[in-house]
């Protein structure tokens, strides 16, 4: 009898562990999302009141992350000169504020940092330092995460039509008001031709993976700034 209670009280105990273990992997998810909207938070609070070089927190990669199991996020940035990802780091790691971008028609404001690493864009979108800086001639290039959750990062940037303001708020001086002009999806390889060859005047593009969940291939937006496209430079 007593060995029987010690067989249902050993089953009981087992079936209590892998509840919680279910529990802890359900809610591991959104725990990390939690801690990258955080850090989000963060970055944009102290890149708006000036700072630049910012240390945060290890950001662990998260379920559901565009680029995290369909692809490494480093393979989109590979043909991109000088723009290999960073090794993942253990701790804290420092990133350079850039400035903020707002998207009114998508509901988006988030952190701008220097560089377009995969670590980095985990919590803001990334300017690719090889490109044009904003606000000059050339094309200003920013890249984004694609998120499954709707809102994030650049998850509805499909959405985007001509005529939609992006606005990019340095970190010093006045802002800079893109309009949008149009947009188009191409192959992974074509990316860096696709950069350079929307060079003239001032130019902005927005890249991140499409499909949402698949990734293979590139959506990239297009934006001229407001002043040159009326001859107001």
């Amino acid at each position: 009898m007593r060995r029987g209670q010690k067989i249902i009280t050993l089953f009981v105990i087992l079936l209590l562990l892998l509840a919680v273990a279910g529990g802890l992997m359900i809610a591991r998810p959104y725990i990390i999302d939690v801690q990258r909207q955080n850090a989000e938070a963060a970055l944009f609070t102290m890149i708006e009141s000036g700072q630049t070089e910012i240390e945060i927190d290890h950001l662990p990669e998260m379920e559901g992350e565009q680029f995290s199991e369909m692809e490494d996020l480093g393979d989109m940035f590979e043909e991109l000169p000088d723009s290999q990802p960073e090794s993942e780091p253990s701790e804290k790691k420092t990133i350079t504020g850039y400035g903020l971008i707002e998207i009114p028609a998508i509901g988006l404001e988030m952190p701008l940092v220097k560089g377009a690493d995969s670590y980095s864009l985990r919590a803001a979108i990334g300017w690719w330092p090889q490109s044009a800086a904003m606000g000059s001639a050339g094309n200003c290039a920013l890249f984004g995460h694609r998120m499954v959750t709707y809102g994030r990062h650049f998850n509805r940037l499909d959405e985007l039509k001509a005529g939609d303001e992006v606005l990019l708020y340095p970190l010093e001086g006045e802002e800079y008001r893109y309009i949008v002009t149009g947009s188009e999806t191409i192959e992974p390889s074509a990316l860096v031709d696709k950069l350079y060859e929307h060079s003239e005047g001032f130019q902005l593009t927005l890249v991140t993976c499409t499909p949402t969940g698949v990734g293979s291939h590139r959506l990239l937006v297009y934006a001229e700034l407001y002043d040159s496209a009326n001859g107001e430079e």
